[in-house]
């Protein structure tokens, strides 16, 4: 069994989340990958397992930060400011099976397929102008293609969504004697979801309301594509039983370098890009972390935590 759940944006703490941009400050993302589910080893290559999933990637530009911090926080200078806004999320129930490979007495290859079921989304695109008068008043219009599974701009007809998708998880490891190892992961290759009906609006949103700007809503077929995440992990075993190790990831907008080192089940890093502490423990039963750039968790903005627990059935 294990979960795991991380989310990251130097744009908006975490406890903001809710599209509260009151305190946005610098950054041009928000992103969360969670996962929760039930692995069954079958035997020293073949393991199985569901998962359910919840993948959230927004993007938006400084000046689209800026403005909606504006229109919550007032204060923003008179002036037009280009938006931009894009939105790609999705939660389901993926069925999985694992086959690992050795390659040799040092290495290993695996690959992991996932077949999804996927029962919400939002997946859009916005671009316009927002307005702020010497007043202080403000105004904005959008151009949009927006996907979705229940709106969250406007109130309409919610119609229900069908799909199914796939996505694969590859990992090689590598031995390379004197106490050196080396893994390389890509986790969420080929993610695609194939909508075989999903509503779309199409057109142009504006506060306030315009007469020529509207939106048309119909339901259609679309194939939505996710990023992949890939890591780099290299580990250096000393003769004392200290482990050192360096990583490096990228998902989407987010970079991480992480250094540290493993003692006796204990891991203690640092994240060099987004200055987060990562502490774990880990046993022949129980992997924890817990990562975080705040000691108030609620106000961080990089969080990651995860727990597996390993059950032998006999």
């Amino acid at each position: 069994m294990y979960t795991s759940a991380q989310a990251t944006s130097p744009a908006i703490a975490i406890e903001k989340f809710d599209s509260n941009w009151a305190t946005a400050s610098a950054g041009n993302y928000a992103q969360v990958k969670a996962r929760a589910g039930l692995e069954v080893k079958l035997n020293p290559t073949w393991s199985v397992g569901l998962e359910k999933r919840l993948d959230y990637v927004l993007h938006f530009s400084g000046p689209t930060a800026q403005f909606y911090k504006k229109l919550e926080n007032q204060g923003l200078a008179p002036g037009d400011y280009p938006l931009q806004l894009s939105v790609n999320a999705v939660t389901g129930t993926s069925f999985f099976a694992q086959y690992i490979i050795p390659l040799s007495n040092r290495g290993s290859f695996s690959i992991k397929a996932h077949v999804l079921q996927p029962n919400r989304v939002q997946d859009g695109r916005l671009s316009g102008v927002g307005h702020v008068a010497g007043d202080g008043s403000s105004d904005y219009r959008y151009e949009l293609d927006y996907n979705y599974d229940q709106n969250q701009l406007v109130n309409g007809n919610d119609y229900p969504v069908s799909g199914w998708g796939h996505s694969f998880d590859v990992q090689y490891k590598y031995m390379a004697g004197q106490g050196w190892a080396f893994t390389a992961s890509w986790l969420d290759v080929w993610h695609r979801i194939y909508w075989s009906a999903i509503n779309r609006d199409v057109g142009c949103l504006s506060r306030p309301s315009q007469v020529d700007c509207f939106v048309t809503s119909k339901q259609a077929s679309r194939v939505q594509k996710l990023p992949v995440t890939s890591e780099i992990l290299i580990e250096k075993s000393l003769d004392s039983g200290l482990g050192l190790y360096l990583q490096v990831s990228q998902w989407s907008r987010h970079d991480s370098l992480q250094m540290g080192a493993k003692a006796q089940g204990l891991n203690l890093g640092v994240d060099l890009l987004n200055d987060a502490i990562h502490l774990a423990y880990e046993s022949d039963m129980v992997r924890l972390k817990l990562a975080s750039d705040q000691l108030a968790l609620s106000k961080s903005k990089y969080l990651q935590v995860s727990l597996d627990v390993y059950w032998p059935i006999l």
